[in-house]
């Protein structure tokens, strides 16, 4: 391995001086007269359905045919919640927990065989209803369902539905009957108008209401797809109760209203996303943030959209494989792999002047997240000394991390928070998270103390810690094999355990995890956000994994989520920020900062740092891609 990893940028610099030729592998004329992007993706998606989405890959392909009420402006910056399927902002009661939504009219579904066919054989579609809106919050709700992150927000907050919730799981998980039992807090006023009604203020809300994951759900959906089956003779029967299942997980089953249709979803292997004939009328931004025209990303303002008929994305697991289908020139854009990174970027962090010849351009952009090592709190080790992990944060050379795991693409994170946080500067950096080895070994002295008094020193030493990665390719064990290093530097042993990522994610449930790898990207730009992980009630709900419990913190946390925006607000935030800081649930790693390569086909590129569904602003010039060699 480490021979390719040496030889890898030979074999680039080679590709780079020959004449490229593409070997079309599809069949000739299958995507014939249609406007295509062909991309790769490595993550796996896990979830095709809106209330289970809670990672950035199945997010990212849902955006494309699933919509929320509100959405974030594309273009401007600062971001700006604005209206999706709603037909204005909601309309919040005096006292800020009522939110009043009417939605705009013809959004029609993608057309599907849950609602019937017409005389001539196609498929029929309806239009979008405020139910719809009920059944998707009552589906996040189902006890039924894992809905961990959507039900996350949702939980003790809207009235009735954490007892609608409980209700539901005494139903048999195939009784889809339990969908008509009302919630006092979600409700259909009319056909056009949806209406929450919230426990307490949650200020919060807007930003929810502009995630997908709370996207319409058509009850044929549910009883068509998930209630009956095939029944070989052109019709349908009921499937049995007990074998039926909760979640939509296949392409036919998915009914959204955004500008693409899932049209083929083979698991690792092929995602094609088409046109949807049903979308509404829409068009390109008018405006933006500054600088946004000179970058040319206005040219397109009044067009209707979107401008790709067809997006095919191949599996590819390997980075490298990635990389060398987009030179030649098989897909559209591409990141840049470790082995290869230095012959392709500048020490200054630009592109080189070879690539830009090639019509290849750079975009830089960093994400609202942090990378972090989680501390178990509740491990007998972790947990019986907070100076062992203050130690073990002061120990861990940070910068030289990024730069050799990484390429130097990303920052320090100092605190929990992102720095385009407003919040993050005024909290400052945390003690403990710098380097000081010998402020570390000061701190190991006490932490042999402290668990000394706990009773788990072994023999005297402190006992050997454990590592859980998620994964079990090269570029995660290179991880363990530097994070061994770290922890080494203070004497202490450290045991890396490989895991596939549903394996991780189950241990991390069942609290078996000691130390493990893991981040945050925010859902939304409120420091509330990130603060929610460490708040003791949401170790039930998942999203507090370091299962860290802090009575003082959790006090502070439920006084702040009730308020607006204002200092008292802030100085609170900042306060439950330096708690953290000071106890160290988790070793704070980095935010990360991406490198993407486009070709100069590609138009209307702004990566949004926290929204999706975007993709129907890009445009290909196919013309410029063809005369270049590409597809």
């Amino acid at each position: 391995m480490k021979w390719f990893y040496v030889t890898a940028p030979a074999v680039v610099l080679g590709l780079v001086l020959l004449p490229i030729v593409y070997l079309r592998g599809e069949k000739e004329g299958q995507y014939a007269g249609k406007v295509v992007k062909y991309s790769s993706y490595g993550a796996e998606v896990k979830s095709l359905d809106p209330a289970t989405c809670g990672d950035t890959t199945s997010a990212g392909i849902q955006g494309d045919f699933y919509e929320g009420l509100y959405t974030y402006d594309w273009l401007k910056r600062p971001l700006e919640v604005v209206p999706q399927l709603a037909a204005e902002m909601p309309s919040i009661s005096e006292d800020g927990l009522t939110y009043t939504i009417k939605l705009k009219g013809g959004v029609k579904y993608s057309a599907n065989p849950c609602f019937g066919t017409g005389p001539d054989g196609a498929h029929k579609t309806r239009t979008v209803r405020a139910d719809d809106f009920v059944l998707a919050y009552k589906r996040v709700a189902d006890y039924h369902i894992n809905t961990g992150l959507a039900w996350a927000f949702l939980s003790e907050r809207v009235a009735g539905l954490d007892e609608w919730r409980e209700k539901s799981g005494s139903y048999k998980a195939g009784d889809f009957s339990r969908y008509d039992l009302p919630v006092e807090g979600v409700r259909a006023l009319d056909e056009h108008t949806f209406q929450i009604r919230l426990r307490e203020r949650f200020p919060q809300m807007i930003y929810v209401l502009a995630m997908s994951v709370y996207a319409p759900v058509p009850r044929e959906v549910v009883d068509y797809w998930l209630g009956t089956q095939d029944d070989g003779k052109g019709g349908r029967r009921p499937i049995p109760v007990a074998r039926r299942t909760t979640e939509i997980r296949e392409a036919e089953q998915v009914v959204g209203t955004g500008p693409y249709l899932l049209k083929e979803f083979r698991r690792k292997s092929l995602i094609v996303l088409e046109r949807n004939p049903d979308f509404r009328y829409e068009e390109y931004p008018s405006e933006g943030a500054p600088g946004d025209e000179q970058a040319g990303l206005l040219a397109d303002k009044g067009k209707r959209v979107p401008f790709i008929d067809v997006v095919r994305m191949d599996y590819v697991a390997e980075d490298y494989s990635a990389w060398m289908r987009f030179l030649t020139k098989q897909t559209d854009a591409s990141g840049i792999p470790k082995e290869v990174f230095e012959f392709v970027i500048t020490p200054g962090k630009e592109l080189e002047a070879k690539w830009a010849k090639r019509g290849i351009r750079l975009l830089k952009y960093e994400s609202p997240a942090v990378y972090w090592l989680v501390f178990n709190v509740e491990d007998p080790v972790m947990g019986a000394s907070t100076s062992l992990r203050q130690a073990l944060c002061l120990a861990y050379d940070v910068e030289n991390h990024i730069k050799v795991l990484y390429n130097g693409r990303g920052i320090r994170a100092v605190n929990i928070l992102p720095s385009s946080f407003k919040t993050h500067a005024v909290a400052g950096p945390g003690p403990y998270y710098r380097l000081d080895l010998e402020a570390a070994k000061r701190k190991m002295a006490q932490a042999k103390e402290e668990l000394a008094a706990a009773g788990r020193l072994v023999n005297g030493e402190i006992p050997e810690l454990k590592l859980d990665l998620p994964g079990r390719d090269r570029a995660v064990l290179r991880m363990g094999e530097f994070v061994q290093q770290q922890f080494g530097k203070l004497g202490l042993k450290l045991r890396v355990i490989p895991n596939d990522w549903p394996g991780l994610q189950e241990k991390v449930h069942n609290k078996q995890c000691q130390i493990y790898t893991m981040g945050w990207h925010a859902d939304y730009p409120d420091a509330e956000n990130f603060l929610q992980l460490f708040y003791s009630p949401n170790i039930a709900k998942f999203t507090n994994n370091s299962n860290y419990s802090n009575p003082e913190f959790d006090k502070l946390y439920e006084r702040a989520r009730t308020m607006p925006d204002t200092p008292e607000r802030t100085e609170i935030y900042v306060r439950m920020v330096n708690m953290i800081s000071r106890d160290c649930p988790v070793l704070l790693l980095s935010e990360p900062l991406s490198f993407v390569l486009v070709y100069d086909w590609v138009h209307n590129v702004k990566p949004h740092p926290i929204g999706y569904g975007y993709l129907k602003y890009q445009r290909l010039d196919t013309a410029l891609r063809r005369a270049r060699g590409g597809r």
